[in-house]
């Protein structure tokens, strides 16, 4: 659906994209973390056709996003910014069909709205709160229907319940087989809800797969704590490093590490699942 190959983008002198190479599948959530200045933003203003690459081929459908404009719906945070006017959801979708030269179908914007939760809600969208803004954004985003949704830091600011209404649309518009790509910095919402992720370090694919086959790279994938006595059969056999009463054991191979204790022995077993964010931090700290 979505492949770059051998992109590279520079600002002036300074190199911001070095032969990137991804691909994106048909009807997948796909994101892209990094640390700030790693290149995120910059490679989806590349695929929608803002900024041109340097050098490489960006494309939809097979087709050269240079020489034929994507149907691409575009969110951007730098984009989220809010109106005052007095109108309804209902309204500023009537005013951005025009924009997006569609046809202003009142029944099919009804449904939008119904889709992202703010049908049959009158009140003025300057009174929105946050969340509400972020629902209206997604409804601007479907109102097109372009298969592919480019969304930059689609988080970004939400307090914890518009985040889970987020993930739900995103869900949504999955379902609606659209083909999702975004950046952000909230791990455990990337992990919650993209099929494949790429770690992006100064403009380069550090990794990508699905969110297993990253924690597979991990040396260990549980951390967990024990209080107990007598545990020489597991230090000796497991990393591990002791903090006061506890023990904290790094384990590969779960059902090996619970064979191999005594429960005669223990008071106290926490096991925890390392999660995306362990494997962001280690391969940046390797780096």
């Amino acid at each position: 659906m979505i492949t770059a190959k051998n992109i590279s983008i520079s600002y002036g002198k300074h190199e911001v994209i070095r032969n990137l190479s991804f691909n994106v599948e048909k009807s997948e959530i796909y994101g892209i973390i990094g640390p700030n200045g790693a290149g995120k933003t910059t490679i989806l203003r590349a695929l929608t056709g803002i900024i041109l690459p340097d050098q490489g081929v960006m494309s939809v459908d097979g087709k050269n996003v240079v020489v034929h404009k994507p149907k691409i719906a575009v969110l951007f945070e730098v984009a989220m910014s809010r109106t005052f006017l007095r109108i309804t959801a209902e309204e500023d979708l009537m005013f951005y069909s025009v924009l997006y030269d569609v046809e202003v179908d009142r029944e099919r914007i009804k449904e939008i709205l119904r889709v992202v939760g703010l049908h049959g809600i009158n009140k003025y969208v300057y009174k929105f709160s946050r969340g509400m803004w972020q629902r209206l954004y997604f409804a601007r985003v479907l109102l097109p229907d372009f298969p592919v949704v480019v969304l930059d830091e689609p988080w970004l600011g939400l307090d914890v319940a518009a985040q889970r209404e987020t993930i739900a649309l995103l869900k949504k518009m999955k379902e609606m087989q659209k083909t999702i790509i975004l950046t952000a910095h909230e791990m455990p919402l990337i992990e919650r809800i993209c099929d494949r992720v790429m770690v992006l370090d100064k403009g380069k694919n550090v990794v990508e797969g699905d969110v297993e086959e990253l924690l597979d790279r991990l040396e260990w994938r549980y951390e967990v704590k024990i209080s107990g006595d007598n545990l020489k059969n597991l230090t000796n056999k497991f990393k591990y490093r002791g903090k006061g009463r506890y023990h904290y054991f790094y384990v590969k191979n779960l059902r090996e590490f619970i064979e191999s204790i005594d429960v005669s022995t223990i008071y106290e077993i926490d096991v925890k699942p390392l999660s995306l964010e362990e494997v962001y931090i280690s391969l940046l700290t390797k780096k």
